[in-house]
């Protein structure tokens, strides 16, 4: 919660910022009461009540899930695989996206895998636009359930690299990504209106490769046309944790959204 926190504390400053008011984050519902759902925080902001709840956002379904597995199983082989295989030129390992199952025997795949390379790495040309498609090769190795492709690039003599392929249906995913946040945390937040409390939801994006506000916003107002408005908090933002100073976006207030959003010192003031 310690992270989460940080992030509530900043939106809740930046928001403050704007409509002049001082805020006070007066209970943390979530850490407090772990046997009901509960909201991250509840503040004041001004004289107002505000119930808040924050959620990091994927740029594709189950995205973080898939780091640990992708890093789990194939993490190791960078250094396995550093300095050994031929020279000149650098080796690069991708893979799809979400390929890796459940279940995995993690050091039988890996090794399949590394005895794949080992075999076709010295057949590989370096890559240029002479020698392609010469360069990489792509199949599904002997007892691996998922397609890898080997490249071989120049410079960086020696070294060997990782990566996950892009998947072509990015955009539609993100925009399943953000309708799930609205109607499963967003919903979360939006109970809290029956006890006088305006709703805030927080989603935080920490994906510098895939990810940028104007994909975000875009997705965010195609998810809203099919989320009951009535379901969704009175205010979202995205903040962006890639680095620091964060940045912010209100996506949402009131009945205000993108492009059109503007934050209104009415709601607080009245």
């Amino acid at each position: 919660m310690k992270a989460e926190l940080k992030v509530i504390k900043e939106v809740l400053g930046f928001l403050s910022k704007i409509i002049k008011v001082d805020y006070e984050i007066i209970s943390l519902p979530d850490e407090d009461e772990r046997n009901l759902p509960a909201c991250d925080a509840l503040a004041l902001v001004g004289t107002r009540k505000v119930a808040v709840e924050h959620t990091s956002i994927d740029s594709v379904l189950f995205q973080r899930r898939d780091n640990k597995r992708f890093m789990k199983l194939l993490g190791p082989l960078k250094s396995e695989l550093a300095g050994k295989l031929p020279t000149p030129g650098h080796y690069q390992l991708v893979i799809p996206i979400n390929a890796i199952p459940t279940d995995v025997n993690w050091a039988d795949v890996r090794l399949r895998i590394c005895e794949w390379i080992q075999v076709n790495a010295p057949n590989l040309e370096i890559g240029c636009p002479l020698t392609a498609p010469q360069h990489f090769i792509k199949e599904v190795p002997q007892g691996v359930t998922f397609e890898v492709m080997l490249y071989r690039w120049p410079g960086r003599d020696g070294q060997f690299e990782i990566a996950r392929d892009c998947p072509t249906d990015l955009e539609n995913q993100r925009k399943k990504v953000i309708y799930q946040a609205l109607i499963s945390r967003g919903t979360k937040v939006t109970r809290y209106r029956n006890s006088g409390f305006r709703t805030i939801l927080i989603l935080e994006s920490n994906d510098i490769a895939l990810a940028n506000a104007s994909d975000i916003g875009e997705a965010f107002i195609n998810a809203m046309k099919k989320v009951n408005p009535a379901r969704v908090p009175d205010e979202v933002y995205l903040v962006e944790t890639e680095v620091e100073p964060y940045y912010f976006h209100c996506l949402k207030f009131g009945d205000r959204i993108l492009p059109d959003v503007v934050i209104s010192e009415e709601s607080y003031v009245a």
